[in-house]
């Protein structure tokens, strides 16, 4: 169930949260916790680290809560919070932290159990191709191929998780899919429907 239907209903939630209602926290929680625990997952395999990183998420909007200010995205800003805590665990975690800094990073585009079914137009050859193609991607490219397809947001939102300028997130999101149509031959809007329907469809997570 959606309790959040426009960028409107995120800044009236956000806003009664700011004021005290812990209940409308629980309301955001049930409407963004799948999505993040997806995110989350594709840095790395530890799901028990990814969901005590959202829980913390939460935790630390309630701690910190006097000094948020307004925003009408707050599944981006869910999603931005999650994202660096998940970075400074694995950093902490590491044996080499010094090499893991906020923009180097794995990412892991899962590809979908039922490729067969959806990429009926393409032999057996182009799609393991398009496998391969998806492996060789960077993973800032792999990233920003989920999130512009699986999970929409547009080029401005992308920038800002990423880090980068909107020209910057726009051109790595095009050399990815240039990269693609060139190993697999087919034309750039049948990428496209590719990466939507196939390479980045949503898991079935529950927390």
């Amino acid at each position: 169930m959606s309790f959040v239907e426009n960028k409107s209903d995120e800044r009236i939630l956000w806003s009664r949260f700011l004021k005290g209602d812990n209940q409308v926290l629980s309301l955001i929680y049930l409407q963004y916790s799948n999505a993040l625990f997806d995110y989350g997952c594709r840095f790395t395999v530890d799901k028990d680290l990814v969901k005590d990183c959202i829980q913390e998420v939460f935790c630390t909007l309630i701690r910190t809560r006097k000094n948020l200010s307004e925003t009408d995205n707050v599944r981006l800003y869910l999603l931005k919070s999650l994202k660096r805590r998940i970075i400074r665990d694995l950093k902490s975690a590491s044996n080499k932290p010094l090499l893991l800094n906020d923009h180097d990073y794995p990412f892991d585009l899962l590809w979908s159990e039922s490729l067969d079914d959806q990429l009926n137009e393409l032999n057996e050859e182009k799609r393991q191709l398009l496998a391969d193609a998806i492996q060789s991607l960077t993973d800032r490219q792999r990233e920003a191929i989920y999130l512009r397809f699986n999970r929409g947001l547009e080029y401005e939102e992308i920038s800002f998780l990423l880090s980068l300028n909107y020209q910057s997130s726009r051109a790595l999101i095009h050399r990815a899919i240039e990269k693609i149509r060139v190993v697999i031959q087919v034309q750039d809007k049948k990428v496209s429907q590719f990466l939507f329907s196939i390479i980045c469809c949503k898991r079935k997570t529950v927390l």
